[in-house]
């Protein structure tokens, strides 16, 4: 099989019908809000509100926070508006909520929900700061966010209103920014254990970071967060907000030391560079109360994709955009991980930087990959790579950060977004593709999938990796990685977690290695794995329950 590794060059293998130049698609926006403006008006707050479609109805809901502590607003008051226009204009009154304006400062949330011709729904979040006689002053609009970051130094990131420099104090220490920028970020380097106050300065919150670095710890891990589309809170920018932050206070609540979230964020799938900027921005703003706290490690999912697409003689096939366009380096520009994985595929593909990495906690080593990198919809007509599909050089990196870093760890923990052993409705994708079988993939041989999955559960048995977490399906399952369904001489945990917030999928009716599955749930969970003298894995409902529990021997 030839390899897609230059510039997108079209190579037809199978049923090649003409060589004339594929014709790009106009794709429409899948945002509904394109802007909003905030102004302080004499009398109240006016919302200028710009949308990519007509808009039928527009509310505005105003919160506060009921303590300075409180982790999430409470809102109280609305305004809503019948329209039928793309620009919208909605003004709260002062007098509304006048007895919540402190005298100095006061932080405005507010939340627009709106419903197109269609009867989409679709929400957008925010913040402002309010000051005497009711001027906007300067912001934090996104953040703060407290990131362990390369060789498990701290950062600090957030984003203001309006370019300016920033001081940052944490912890009694104050750190000013170089240059007047929206975005900031400071280095604060290694932490010891302990409690951690900071604040922006000019902005009324503190926050409060949590720093453990101990040999006994826990984590929590998710995946798949993406909208419903069934009321304005659980369609945030394409984010389920709503159980979204119900999974992460849940696993807060439980002491988590840190989050690893796994893919499908976001819908995703956009033409626009900027939706899927936004949307992973809007994913971030819902995580903040717990993301301010503790570390969140991300990595990408098939929906993290911003795309360009075409028609070739009426065949219609989709691919990663280039350069710093692609979604690869739009995911890098907003979430502040890693970067020892900065490598790629070949000539003028992305780069693997902040989506595929390595840290260390405690005596265990954890390894994100990118089962997703470089998407294309038909890769072997057109270029790009295969959902699911792992590529040379990422299994190359992987065995050798397996076989240098993983040296006299405890335990290696692996995380990637597309199943080994899918059980439900990512059968026909995941690391599997029925198998790859031509007559079920369209007279297209993608065996190759399987053989790359092959190589990688190797790589895992070969180093003693015992466990393994998946996303993209929105359930739960554990199934058992053994030699009757992999070439491994060992055993390896499979678990599948995508229950922060998408579409639940139901348990497939049979599948090759269903004697394998050890539990399964569609119940919204997060996965409890805690490190003591033991390793203790549990499937955590958000309502609180243990749904599966297990001793990873």
């Amino acid at each position: 099989m030839k390899k897609f590794l230059s510039c997108y060059v079209f190579v037809f293998v199978f049923f090649s019908v003409s060589f004339s130049k594929p014709v790009r698609l106009n794709l429409k926006p899948s945002l509904l809000v394109k802007s909003v403006d905030v102004f302080s008006m004499r009398k109240g707050l006016k919302f200028k509100v710009e949308t990519n479609r007509e808009v039928r109805f527009a509310s505005v809901v105003i919160g506060f926070l009921p303590e300075e502590t409180s982790f999430y607003p409470v809102y109280r008051f609305s305004v809503n508006k019948f329209t039928k226009d793309k620009k919208i204009e909605i003004f709260v009154k002062w007098k509304k909520f006048k007895w919540y304006l402190k005298k100095d400062k006061t932080i405005v949330f507010y939340k627009i929900n709106l419903i197109d011709e269609d009867g989409y729904e679709e929400q957008y979040r925010s913040n402002v700061l309010i000051g005497k006689n009711h001027k906007i002053l300067q912001t934090v609009v996104n953040g703060p966010f407290f990131d362990r970051g390369e060789e498990n130094n701290y950062v600090v990131s957030f984003e203001l209103l309006y370019p300016e420099k920033a001081v940052l104090n944490f912890n009694g220490k104050e750190y000013v920014s170089a240059k007047a920028s929206k975005r900031h970020f400071f280095k604060i380097g290694r932490l010891k254990k302990g409690d951690y106050p900071y604040f922006v300065k000019g902005y009324p919150r503190v926050f409060k970071a949590k720093v453990n670095e101990a040999n006994e710890f826990s984590f929590a891990f998710m995946s798949d967060s993406r909208n419903t589309k069934t009321d304005f809170d659980s369609n945030f920018e394409n984010t389920n907000a709503e159980t979204l932050e119900k999974a992460f206070l849940s696993a807060y609540s439980k002491g988590v030391d840190f989050v690893v979230f796994i893919g499908d964020l976001v819908s995703g799938y956009t033409g626009y560079p900027y939706e899927l900027l936004r949307e992973l921005k809007s994913w971030a703003y819902s995580t903040v109360p717990v993301s301010s706290i503790i570390p969140v490690y991300e990595g990408m999912g098939n929906h993290e994709a911003c795309m360009d697409c075409f028609s070739d003689n009426g065949i219609k096939f989709c691919r990663d955009k280039k350069g710093r366009y692609s979604a690869e380096s739009i995911f890098a520009d907003v979430f502040l991980n890693p970067e020892n994985g900065d490598f790629n595929e070949g000539e003028c593909t992305p780069s693997y930087r902040r989506n595929a990495y390595y840290f260390g906690y405690g005596h265990c080593l954890f390894i994100v990959l990118n089962s997703n990198y470089w998407w294309s919809s038909q890769p072997e007509r057109y270029g790009g790579n295969l959902e699911g599909n792992l590529m040379k050089n990422e299994l190359k990196w992987l065995e050798d950060v397996l076989k240098t870093k993983g040296k006299g760890k405890r335990e290696i923990f692996v995380f990637t977004h597309e199943p080994a052993f899918p059980c439900s409705a990512h059968l026909r994708d995941g690391m599997y593709h029925w198998g790859g079988l031509p007559e079920k993939n369209n007279g297209i041989d993608r065996r190759y999938v399987v053989k790359a999955r092959n190589k990688f559960l190797k790589l895992l048995d070969k180093y003693g990796v015992k466990i393994v977490f998946f996303g993209d399906e929105h359930n739960y399952t554990r199934v058992l990685i053994n030699k009757d369904i992999a070439p491994i001489n060992g055993h390896i945990t499979q678990i599948i977690s995508g229950g922060a917030g998408a579409p639940f999928y139901e348990l497939a009716d049979s599948f090759p290695w269903k004697k394998n599955l050890k539990a399964f749930s569609k119940e919204n969970h997060f996965i409890l794995v805690k490190v003591g003298e033991k390793i203790e894995v549990e499937a955590v409902s958000i309502h609180g329950y243990v749904v599966d529990r297990f001793i990873l021997e």
